[in-house]
């Protein structure tokens, strides 16, 4: 049921901030923390087998008109879904909440306005997450953290204590919509089959289907525009107040001097309760999912509220993980990982250029044609292709490609 999962949730987590605000502040770091960099390579690989059916298949279908039909598929889907679903976006959120800490702390240093450099940061995110949307995924994250990027602003001066108590609090407030949402579609199942029905005509998607499968780089682009007005206000309502929520987790790790401390209470915590609970919680919730007819269901909702209540214990879990992983003298992979973790805008824009041309008409047109297997295993190969390519290219270079642009806006045309 979901009341004791969210109790729960919120009983662990608040036994953690007693031990979380108990740490003294650190001195700020001589060199870069390894752990955040790690963290980001591990969650591209998650983002790349987590948005391949939104590049795959019909986005009202997902795999599940024909792409659940193997043993193989369903043990892909229910991998893909109890590893990274909902858990690679939590990630790269609490990373770009400690963002802002440490923006503020360079600009503090350099005696520079680090408001007008932060928002300068977002305008940025906000056009190239427009122009990604557009022109490549219609899933993007960039505009959505671009927006409540200048939100979070207002909370630089909050304690650690404020910031894990709204953290924990809009995590569990876009749970309980989830939940609401799994309500009402169940209840619509239930007492107005026929206008479910309507929702789920095959025909709603022959736009897209037709597009994808022959349409030009250009018909593509036009038709995410047209979807642009009706996915964002979705994506902020369904997953846009947890963003948020995991933004304060991010800079109130920050603030508490947590972040690359494997010792912390905090990280102990999570590597030995969060992680299991989590997984366990997603791996039920995958289950559940598998087992839905479709997207447009009380059954795939509620297992996607699931699947967000135990997340939040997983994420962190793999947090605390990580952090233990880039404790001491980093190896040569470790160190590989890390200059790719630190390029993951040019990773996470890769992707999707690479999945776009590999499922739209207008490159290999392999929309639709593909099962759940072989989509998400193609998927995985492409996460880890970004990564080499931005670990190679960090091996010549002091930043990734398009680091430097947003370097360049950031800082007034110096990278």
């Amino acid at each position: 049921m979901p009341t004791p999962v969210l109790a729960t949730c919120r009983c662990s987590c608040f036994g953690a901030r007693a031990r979380l605000e108990s740490l003294p502040a650190l001195p700020a770091a001589t060199s870069r923390a390894l752990m955040p960099d790690l963290l980001r390579a591990f969650a591209l690989i998650g983002i790349a087998v987590v948005n391949v059916s939104g590049f795959a298949v019909p986005a009202a279908d997902g795999f599940y008109r024909g792409g659940l039909e193997t043993g193989a598929d369903q043990i892909a889907f229910k991998a893909m879904a109890a590893l990274f679903l909902m858990k690679s976006y939590p990630l790269f959120a609490m990373m770009f909440g400690a963002g802002l800490a440490w923006q503020m702390d360079a600009a503090t240093r350099q005696a520079a306005d680090g408001g007008a450099r932060y928002f300068r940061r977002m305008a940025a995110l906000v056009l190239l997450g427009t122009v990604h949307f557009v022109f490549f995924w219609y899933g993007d994250i960039l505009l959505t953290y671009g927006l409540l990027g200048c939100l979070l602003f207002t909370l630089r001066g909050a304690s650690a204590k404020a910031l894990l108590q709204i953290g924990i609090s809009l995590i569990t407030l876009n749970t309980l919509i989830l939940f609401l949402l799994a309500a009402v579609i169940g209840a619509g199942d239930a007492y107005a089959p026929e206008e479910m029905a309507k929702a789920r005509d095959p025909e709603i998607d022959a736009a897209q289907v037709q597009i994808f499968t022959s349409g030009s780089f250009m018909d593509a682009a036009a038709w995410r525009l047209s979807q642009l007005p009706l996915v964002l206000p979705g994506i902020l309502i369904q997953q846009g107040i947890a963003v948020f929520g995991y933004f304060c987790l991010g800079l109130a790790a920050v603030k508490a001097g947590i972040v690359d401390q494997p010792n912390a209470p905090v990280w102990k915590l999570a590597r030995w309760v969060f992680l299991p609970v989590g997984m366990l919680g997603s791996l039920w919730a995958a289950n559940l999912m598998a087992r839905a007819e479709t997207i447009i269901s009380g059954e795939y909702m509620l297992a996607n509220a699931v699947m967000m209540a135990f997340s939040a214990f997983s994420a962190l879990g793999y947090a605390g993980v990580i952090v233990l992983a880039a404790k001491g003298s980093p190896g040569p992979i470790r160190r590989f990982l890390a200059r790719a973790g630190s390029a993951s805008l040019t990773a996470y824009l890769l992707q999707s250029l690479i999945l776009s041309f590999i499922f739209a008409g207008y490159g290999l047109g392999l929309f639709g044609q593909m099962p759940a297997a072989e989509a998400i295993f193609i998927a995985l190969c492409v996460g880890i292709t970004s990564l080499l390519f931005t670990g190679i290219w960090r091996s010549f270079a002091a930043r990734g490609p398009l680091e430097v642009l947003l370097r360049r806006v950031t800082y007034w045309g110096r990278a």
